[in-house]
């Protein structure tokens, strides 16, 4: 019984630990290497209060605050965006590893999640919160007449983005291999990859 405690307590520890639970924050070292558990952190004597702090500007632009734009994140397993999609503007059918949840402030977005089975399809309005599960298929449309604006939260401080098409057609994937494992014809995959710098 003892035993299966140690191992319990062990598993727990090793399972909430992280270097920013050895301290109150840590600022990201930029110039060092980036790891699976964050850069190394600043001297705690050489951070400052804008350290804390950082401006997206007016919301005429889409803008990310990831870790390395904003290196207080570092080890938080936080970040954030603002969206901003005018008029019949989108985001391509891509995926995170980590979770997303998207306010939309200004504006209408059609957003879907893709899975096998079906595809998950809202229309969000201003005030309007969903949330983009880590792993899935989706993307964002503006459907509205006007710019919409969203304030975005991932569960990651580096949300890497992995559209599908470029995946598929900004590689060096051969067309033959591509019309084999897509279902598309070689023509459409030839103008693809030519749209997106592909070869092959």
């Amino acid at each position: 019984m003892n035993t299966i405690l140690i191992v319990l307590f062990c598993a727990f520890v090793a399972s909430t630990s992280h270097a920013s639970n050895l301290q109150d924050f840590c600022v990201a070292d930029l110039k060092g290497p980036d790891s699976p558990s964050g850069y190394h952190c600043l001297p705690s004597d050489t951070v400052t209060a804008q350290n804390f702090k950082y401006s997206l500007g007016p919301p005429i632009t889409s803008k990310g605050v990831f870790v390395k734009e904003f290196p207080v994140l570092n080890g938080l397993g936080i970040s954030a965006a603002r969206g901003v999609f005018e008029r019949d503007g989108f985001l391509p059918v891509h995926t995170h590893a980590a979770n997303e949840i998207l306010i939309l402030h200004q504006g209408q977005l059609d957003v879907g999640i893709l899975t096998p089975e079906r595809a998950y399809v809202n229309t969000l309005k201003p005030g309007d919160v969903t949330v983009f599960p880590k792993g899935l298929y989706h993307y964002l449309v503006n459907s509205g007449k006007e710019r919409a604006v969203a304030y975005i939260a991932y569960s990651s401080p580096n949300p890497r983005f992995n559209f599908v098409h470029q995946a598929l057609f900004a590689n060096d994937v051969s067309t033959k291999t591509i019309t084999q494992t897509t279902f598309l014809d070689e023509s459409q995959v030839r103008k693809l990859k030519a749209r997106f710098n592909g070869s092959g």
